[in-house]
């Protein structure tokens, strides 16, 4: 029993040292690098023009440089090379040992001097080299003699000659060079040959100690799209790196991520030729990729495997780079929707609690009130979060005015683009990135096959801005279009829906985003955006016709409970469908008061101010409100409706009441309140796009208005009609509620108004207008 407590008390103790020693794997984000020790000056060139170079050669054969010597040379001209390598573009520490290794051998097939070799060492057979050897201003080797010894012939078998420096430790600074001078001494009276530029004779110097340090970076947009940017420093430019593989993997855990690991699945992007580069800190070269997806939030890793050209080409990696990072997820906003769907409903059963002090209503009374609490979670649920982050791709474009990339152009504004244009076609980019190209390669398609007259113009964002690196691409483009600066906040990037990053906006004539895609838009897609923002960007009154289907209309059926039993059925000599043109003429006289105003300020070109529009429309839904829970009524509805109905035939306003009438044009107003809520630019687009698309289109506007008016009173005769569908139930539950429930509407109509308000004062104040 002893023993086998001692046992497994061992096996206790030893397990979780065992554990801890087999967890390989990083434990938190952070970047890591496996680079080589060991880096090479290759001497390079024939003999009358020989140099220092960083390319080990790939040859095989016969070297390309060769210096030949004799005994007679060695002794009156001993000096062979004396060459210095291209200077440092970026400073040195180097600490290590340094070691120069040269590659010779007899020029006949005569073993003479191997065989007069008799006591080695001794004079008249064996060959050596003297160096001398300089970095900057530091000597590291001052007539430093190789190894000494009796050579063979071939360059395929040719004899390595080294001498070596220990703990070296110098600095160099930029435009520094590495100085090579070699004498021969050659007592053999056969010639020899130095040879250097093939794989197998790599005459140089040998650096053993770190003089790389490459860094890797990424930058996560706002729509989480990833742009990889990798710094090749070293002191001899970034041409040091030749090649490289790089790869998005994840999601996955820290410990997960080694080099080569990941599924297939996960691993997201393959890069190699970079995208674009940029220039960075201190003017260094930054190579730079950009992801064509977002990623989502989780752990990832970027594996690259980069190729240098000092390192043997037979190696298909020789350094590996690891960056460990973490995709978020997206900040909650100030206030979602989701208390929205709370607040609206609980104020309007706090109104009726407040309300039971003063006077006790039926029971039913108030079974309809909670019906009509429990219809407005559909609206509420529609209503955007109150949040400084972004705009939720609300469809006005900010209004801007940007100084060209040229400054003979001066400065460029949104109204100077859409003058006199179907559309605007918007690249957003940041400053360096890839997209900007494929930006350029795909307006260049799209306006080959758009038909219609559109501006194209580019604007470079984002916190990190220089007008340096917009050098290039401005060549590029070649003045086909604007190129514009944002300003040092971003401010116009931030306006938009992807916010200050690459993206692709189409506007339509009236100043209201039709399409947006992040990173860049195909051209078809460009086409069918500018195409479709002509009609209106998918906005149309059969859109407020399949609102019946949706949540966003449930309000409109407790609101249209009958409260009367009067038969419906025309007398003779009407119309036998009398009931539904009078609902139809009243709605849609109703909706009008909301839907012409607005009509008119989007047909006027207002998009660009747009946001204190949206705000007047919210105060006045506060006001309308207010109006039906204090007052009970609305004072322009109920005189415009009276002045309607006066207008009817006798018959008609007999037949129907002008209570009734006004009833109907209630209704037909809260829709467009509803409709606003549910799709705000349903009305600016649907009739403004179309308004200012030229001659044509203005009065194609005005009969699409109609056919909106008409959709209205079409929607509340059907809701209408379902209302009324219980019979008797719906009239009692109808005539049970009558006073009390268009101001619990009013109270929620309020509180509406006032989370729009707030939400749209929260949006003006983050796009600073």
């Amino acid at each position: 029993m002893i023993g086998t407590a001692l046992f497994v008390l061992s096996l206790m103790i030893v397990s979780p040292l065992a554990a801890s020693q087999s967890t390989t794997g990083p434990e938190g984000p952070g970047e890591s690098w496996d680079l080589p020790t060991t880096h090479n000056l290759f001497l390079k060139g024939d003999l009358s023009e020989p140099f220092l170079d960083r390319n080990w050669s790939k040859l095989t054969g016969e070297p390309l440089g060769r210096a030949e010597f004799t005994k007679t040379s060695s002794a009156l001209s001993p000096n062979l090379i004396d060459i210095q390598s291209a200077p440092l573009s970026e400073s040195l520490r180097f600490e290590g040992n340094v070691t120069v290794k040269l590659f010779a051998s007899l020029e006949t097939t005569n073993d003479a001097c191997r065989l007069s070799n008799v006591l080695p060492g001794s004079a008249g057979s064996e060959t050596s080299f003297t160096v001398w050897l300089s970095m900057g201003s530091n000597q590291i080797m001052a007539e430093s003699s190789t190894n000494s010894l009796a050579m063979e012939e071939s360059f395929g078998l040719a004899h390595e000659f080294i001498v070596q420096v220990s703990d070296v430790n110098v600095s160099l600074s930029s435009g520094d060079m590495i100085s090579l001078r070699i004498d021969v001494q050659h007592e053999c009276l056969q010639g020899g040959v130095l040879w250097w530029g093939s794989y197998d004779a790599g005459s140089g110097v040998i650096l053993d100690g770190q003089i790389l340090d490459p860094s890797i970076e990424v930058k996560i947009d706002s729509n989480r799209m990833a742009r990889v940017q990798f710094t090749p420093l070293s002191p001899w430019g970034d041409s040091d790196y030749d090649w490289q593989v790089i790869e998005i993997v994840g999601p996955m855990d820290w410990d997960e991520m080694v080099h080569g690991n990941g599924d297939e699945e996960q691993r997201l992007d393959h890069f190699e030729t970079p995208h674009t580069t940029l220039v960075g800190e201190a003017n260094r070269t930054v190579r730079a990729w950009s992801t064509d997806k977002p990623l989502m939030p989780g752990k990832y890793m970027i594996d690259g495997c980069f190729i240098l050209t000092d390192q043997d080409p037979s190696n298909t990696c020789h350094s590996v780079g690891m960056l460990r990072f973490e995709v978020s997820e997206d900040p909650d906003p100030l206030l979602g929707s989701f208390w929205a769907i709370v607040i609206v409903p609980l104020s309007i059963i706090l109104w009726i609690a407040f309300s039971i002090r003063e006077a006790t209503l039926p029971l039913i009374s108030y079974l309809v009130i909670l019906m009509l609490a429990l219809s407005v979670l559909g609206p509420a649920a529609s209503l955007p979060d109150i949040d400084t982050e972004g705009n939720e791709g609300r469809g006005a474009a900010p209004s801007f005015i940007l100084l060209s990339h040229n400054s003979d152009q001066g400065a460029v504004s949104l109204d100077d683009l859409l003058d006199g244009s179907d559309a605007v076609v918007v690249g957003l980019f940041q400053s360096g990135s890839p997209y900007a190209e494929h930006q350029r390669g795909d307006f260049e398609s799209a306006s080959i096959i758009v038909d219609n007259k559109v501006s194209f113009v580019q604007i470079a964002t984002g916190g990190d801005l220089s007008a340096v690196n917009l050098n290039g691409h401005a060549l590029s483009i070649n003045e086909s279009w604007p190129l514009l600066m944002d300003e040092s906040d971003s401010s116009t990037g931030f306006a938009f829906p992807s916010g200050p990053t690459d993206a692709v906006i189409v506007i339509d004539p009236a100043g209201f985003i039709a399409s947006w895609s992040p990173g860049t838009m195909p051209p078809n897609q460009i086409k069918d955006a500018v195409e479709s923002g002509l009609k209106g960007s998918g906005n149309g009154p059969y859109d407020l016709l399949t609102m019946i289907l949706s949540t966003a209309l449930l309000p409109l059926l407790v609101l249209s409970l009958p409260t009367s039993r009067k038969d419906d059925e025309p007398e003779k000599g009407m119309n036998p469908f009398a009931g539904a043109i009078l609902t139809v003429c009243a709605a849609s006289m109703g909706f009008a008061v909301w839907a012409i105003p607005v009509s008119l300020l989007a047909s006027l070109g207002l998009a660009s101010s747009w946001l204190l529009v949206e705000i007047a429309l919210s105060l006045i839904l506060i006001y309308h409100g207010i109006s039906i829970l204090i007052k009970g009524s609305i004072i322009e509805i109920e005189t415009l409706s009276k002045i309607l109905h006066s207008r009817l035939p006798e018959s008609y306003r007999e037949w129907r009441g002008s209570d009734e009438f006004v009833r109907d044009a209630y209704l037909g107003l809260w829709l467009a309140w509803l409709a606003w809520i549910k799709s705000p630019y349903l009305i600016p687009q649907g009739i403004g796009s179309i308004a200012r698309s030229g001659i044509l289109g203005a009065v194609s506007s005005v009969l699409v208005l109609a056919l909106f008016l008409l959709a209205a009173g079409l929607v509340v005769t059907i809701i209408r009609t379902i209302a009324s569908s219980f019979g008797k139930t719906s009239f009692i539950l109808g005539q049970m509620s009558k006073g009390i429930r268009p101001r619990a509407w009013g109270m929620a109509s309020t509180v509406f108004g006032f989370w729009m308000l707030i939400s749209l004062i929260v949006l003006t104040l983050q796009v600073g207008l």
